[in-house]
């Protein structure tokens, strides 16, 4: 049986309920405003329910139209998504979305991957791991490197890459708490803090080990960076404490100009890739997720050998 439901009416419905006007959405749609009026009309006559009221030129959904909106939102993302999947094969191009707590490691893996597949355009886009969940959400980037959290969207799917990736307080090797033989979280109280924003997975992790620890009310002082770079030239110049890779600041390290800070217990996290459980999966994904999966092994073991050497 034919459906009842005319897909570019739908989209004309969409449109309207999402701008309230009908002016805005035959604008958007470059329709005219009859021509807007006429499917909405027709999608009405088609369901036998009225879904919109028009009161003084302003858009009122009615129950029907409340509900139905729901359906049509995912209709009609799963349309722009398709479109962008037959985009990227067309363009044979690759978003990932990388949180910028793995740069260093992801750094190898996007070389690896420009190697392998030359014709392939690969974006990036660094930010903190929820900005690339949100991404991946909203199609913005085809896969999302992040730290492993629980994202709580069940329109997600992680990969892990990795489970065992360390951070590590780091300070100016001249400050004063870089003195100390060993540290508690709770010494770090009123510290400087050199964190990403508050969309940093990281930031959380290390806010909730402090108030684990014993650190009081207010939380301590936050200095916010948006990337590793910066965030580890304001440590190194004294400005604070900050929480980074283990790989992202070893030749630092080991040049003397940061010092890792002496705290008991290793802060140990892990590494997912994630991807729209709905989208169409992108071919090249796979074979960057793959990509992804060795480098951070690879970068692991070169560290552990690095600190084996050292002892």
């Amino acid at each position: 049986m034919p459906s009842k439901l005319d897909l570019h009416s739908l989209i004309v419905f969409y449109y309207v309920a999402s701008e309230k006007s009908i002016t805005a959405a035959a604008d958007k749609l470059c329709l005219t405003q009859p021509t807007v009026t006429y499917h909405i009309r027709s999608l009405e006559r088609n369901v036998g329910l009225k879904l919109l009221d028009i009161k003084r030129q302003r858009i009122f959904l009615t129950r029907a139209g409340t509900g139905l909106l729901k359906y049509v939102r995912e209709i009609y993302h799963q349309m722009t998504s398709a479109e962008k999947y037959l985009e990227n094969l067309k363009e044979d191009s690759l978003r990932v979305g990388i949180a910028t707590t793995f740069s260093t490691c992801a750094a190898s893996a996007v070389s690896a991957f420009e190697k392998l597949y030359p014709r392939v355009k690969l974006i990036i886009r660094s930010s903190s791991s929820y900005e690339v969940v949100e991404d991946v959400l909203n199609s913005q980037v085809d896969l999302g490197v992040v730290v492993s959290m629980d994202y709580d969207n069940p329109k997600l799917k992680s990969i892990a890459l990795s489970s065992r990736e360390r951070l590590v307080l780091i300070a100016s090797p001249s400050s004063s708490i870089a003195q100390k033989e060993r540290l508690e979280y709770v010494n770090l109280c009123g510290y400087p803090l050199i964190l990403g924003p508050e969309t940093s997975a990281t930031r959380q992790i290390i806010l909730n080990k402090l108030r684990v620890g014993g650190c009081a009310m207010p939380s301590p002082i936050i200095v916010e960076v948006n990337s590793s770079e910066w965030g580890i030239s304001l440590v190194e110049n004294g400005e604070g404490v900050g929480l980074q890779h283990i790989m992202s600041v070893e030749r630092a390290v080991d040049e003397g100009r940061l010092k890792v800070l002496p705290l008991s217990g290793d802060i140990i996290i892990g590494v997912d890739a994630i991807l729209r459980t709905d989208a169409p999966e992108h071919p090249m994904a796979e074979r960057f997720i793959f990509l992804a999966r060795e480098a951070c092994e690879t970068k692991r073991a070169k560290s552990a050998a690095r600190a084996a050497a050292k002892k």
